[in-house]
């Protein structure tokens, strides 16, 4: 049934769990996958203090090396171990990183299920900026399966 399998992997304490159960769908239908990070993009007030001097360089600042591409290498390698066919590693980054996995990934890879994980965003974070994963649901050009942490679920119940 399906044929490209998106799975977004993030900082967050499942992403192998994620990874697995994209791995295993993949496996199931016969399906080849593309494993994507998108790194945030985080807007910065520029400082007009400084005698009105506008500096392109105060504006945005990029997500640096977090070592997502080493993890996402092996991942694909495990993969192709397993006896995945193709696999396709993407890296890039955006201000809204939903938007990017559904209108860019998603579409051009052609992508016909989205894996994503959630974690539960609490306070006035989410009540003004969101979450992710609510955020993919919405605007996916395809299937997409949630996959709860658990771990974390269980742990802030104790």
């Amino acid at each position: 049934m399906y044929k490209n399998i998106l799975v977004a992997i993030s900082h967050s304490s499942n992403s192998h769990d994620l990874f697995e159960v994209g791995l295993n769908l993949a496996l199931k239908h016969n399906a080849q996958m593309t494993l994507c990070h998108i790194k945030n993009l985080r807007y910065i007030v520029p400082n007009f203090l400084n005698e009105g001097i506008y500096l392109p360089q105060d504006i945005v600042y990029l997500e640096t090396n977090d070592g997502i591409e080493e993890i996402l290498n092996k991942y694909k390698d495990e993969a192709l171990k397993k006896g995945i066919s193709k696999i396709d590693v993407v890296v890039t980054a955006s201000s809204t990183p939903a938007l990017a996995i559904t209108n860019v990934v998603a579409k051009g890879y052609d992508c016909d299920l989205i894996v994503c994980g959630s974690s539960s965003s609490k306070g006035i974070l989410k009540k003004i900026f969101g979450n992710v994963t609510t955020e993919i649901v919405k605007n996916a050009p395809c299937d997409v399966l949630v996959v709860k942490n658990i771990e974390k679920n269980n742990e802030e119940k104790n």
